[in-house]
């Protein structure tokens, strides 16, 4: 990411603390996303290049957390407040939260836009207008859409592995989406049962086995911590998103070359089979050490 500073005042002053950008950075973890801002914002970039940068990365990670708000706009401001500096998050413009709110209003404030099926896969069309096909059609009539026609989507495909997927064309770019979903609270589910089943001591894992049959492998986990550790995991962003889906565009030839859209596909499912064991692990390495009392 170049770093590149302008003429334009810096936002932050070197001694200004850097906590709305670090917590900007964590946000966007949960995404799997590297956004570096506190570090960009430490190195004196401006307004418009910290703003550019982290409207990037909320771009990316809105195609991570797999909300389905990809028919919305999503930009990032910075804003003074009352509290000092703040970072928003805007959406068609206005603002849907601050950084600084606690990650579960955060969370909340996106749910909110959503409109989700039984299987928990956004409802929402990506395109403003037109047909969205069938998802039973056969690939030889998707092949046809992907080479010859013009803005179209699909509904969600079922794929491998639990997974779905969907396809649009917008202008001269091919998006190809990949779901599974997850919420958060089942990773972090999924995570307790890798911390619970690598204890040693078997004794004590038997007895949180025991314990998960009431309250879950994460209960039986946080109550063996100490009594504040559910609430210190509540406050964190972990709690509250996570990967459940991955995009990948085509533009040029590739965009009208049904190949290409079977690999990128290919590539997509992998992807998130990636992201997915990757948050797996982060998560259990947060149970493990990431929850002491303060």
């Amino acid at each position: 990411m170049a770093r590149t500073k302008t003429k334009e005042t810096a936002f932050v002053p070197e001694d200004a603390p850097q906590a709305p950008f670090a917590a900007f950075d964590a946000l966007m973890q949960t995404a799997a996303v590297d956004s570096q801002i506190a570090a960009l914002a430490a190195d004196g970039a401006d307004t418009r290049t910290l703003e550019s940068a982290m409207t990037e990365a909320l771009l990316e990670a809105q195609g991570r957390w797999g909300l389905g708000l990809h028919h919305l706009r999503h930009e990032v401001r910075l804003a003074e407040t009352a509290q000092g500096p703040d970072i928003e998050l805007l959406t068609d413009g206005a603002v849907t939260a601050r950084v600084s709110a606690p990650s579960g209003e955060v969370a909340r404030a996106y749910g909110s836009m959503q409109a989700l099926s039984e299987h928990d896969l956004s409802l929402w069309g990506v395109l403003p207008e037109g047909h969205r096909v069938s998802a039973d059609a056969p690939f030889a009539h998707l092949k046809v859409l992907i080479e010859e026609a013009r803005d179209f989507e699909t509904h969600w495909m079922t794929g491998r592995g639990g997974m779905f997927h969907r396809v649009w064309r917008a202008g001269e770019t091919l998006t190809v989406e990949v779901a599974r979903p997850m919420s958060a609270s089942a990773a972090l589910s999924d995570a307790a049962w890798d911390v619970i089943t690598s204890i040693k001591d078997r004794s004590f894992q038997r007895e949180l086995m025991r314990r998960s049959e009431e309250v879950g492998m994460l209960g039986a986990l946080l109550a063996a911590r100490h009594s504040s550790a559910g609430a210190n995991l509540a406050l964190l962003p972990e709690a509250h998103f996570t990967v459940q889906a991955v995009t990948q565009r085509l533009r040029g030839a590739e965009a009208r070359n049904a190949e290409s859209y079977r690999a990128s596909l290919k590539t997509a499912q992998a992807q998130l089979e990636e992201y997915q064991s990757g948050v797996t692990g982060m998560l259990s390495e947060v149970l493990r050490h990431g929850l002491q009392k303060k």
